[in-house]
Formats: C-alpha cells, structure tokens, sequence
C-alpha cells in the first residue's frame, strides 16, 4: 500500500526532527555549546559520551519512525473503504451522503441500471408462494 505524498512528509519532519537533535548533540559535546551561550562552566571534551547518546536517539528515532510509518499505512488502508449507509444505501463521500448511483457516476464516470440477483428473486418467489398458499387456504 502506498503512501501519499503528506504521510512521507510527516516521517521527513520526524527525522529531520531527530537531525537536529542529533545536531545539538554534536554541538554539545565538541563546541560546549552550554559554555558560549549559556555561561555554564566549561566541560571537557568526552567523545564516548557523544556516541552513546547519538546511539540512543538514533535508536528512539528508528523506533518512532516505524511505528508512524504502520499507523500512517493502517490509516491509509481504512481510509479506502467505503461507508455505506445499512439503511439507504447512500454513501459517504466528502463529508456528505450522496446516493450510490450519484456516487459510481461522479466517481468512476459509471451509469448504473438496475437488476434482481438470483437469491432475491428465489426469495420473491417464496414470498409470493406462501402469499398465494395462504390465500387459497383462506378462500376454502
């Protein structure tokens, strides 16, 4: 199931997200970005302490981008099915209930005609046999 062009632009702000923290980091630990800006007392230079933070966003990072990538192709799965009215049998297109017929044309360019399948027409005919069994059964 493919994406659509918004769901890729989500998982990029994510990761973009993850970049610059990763980016903060970097500046953290090699240019002692709290001592520049912030006046905090100078730190030494711990290159270990980069990596195992880098490792630990980069990790978190994976994780919630393929978390978000499922949920966004889940949603995408439920958004193609079609609500049906069980009542009329209108459906919901645009936030608005249109008839099914309205629906195929506007939609797929299709004209619909109407027909009877075969169960319904077992079923008629059930119907009108036990109409006219038991209307005999009256007249006698």
């Amino acid at each position: 199931m493919m994406l659509r062009k918004r769901d890729w632009g989500i998982i990029a702000g994510e990761a973009g997200l993850f970049f610059i923290i990763l980016i903060v980091l970097y500046l953290d630990e090699y240019v002692d970005l709290p001592y520049h800006m912030l006046g905090a007392p100078q730190t030494t230079y711990r290159p270990q302490e980069y990596v195992l933070e880098s490792l630990s966003v980069l990790v978190v990072a994976i994780v919630l981008i393929m978390v978000t990538f499922i949920i966004l192709r889940r949603i995408a799965r439920l958004e193609r099915f079609l609500r049906v009215c069980a009542w009329c049998r209108k459906v919901w297109v645009n936030d608005k209930w249109v008839s099914f017929e309205e629906y195929t044309l506007k939609r797929h360019s299709l004209k619909s005609s109407h027909g009877i399948c075969e169960e319904c027409v077992a079923r008629l005919e059930k119907k009108a046999e036990q109409k006219k069994a038991g209307k005999q059964e009256g007249s006698q």
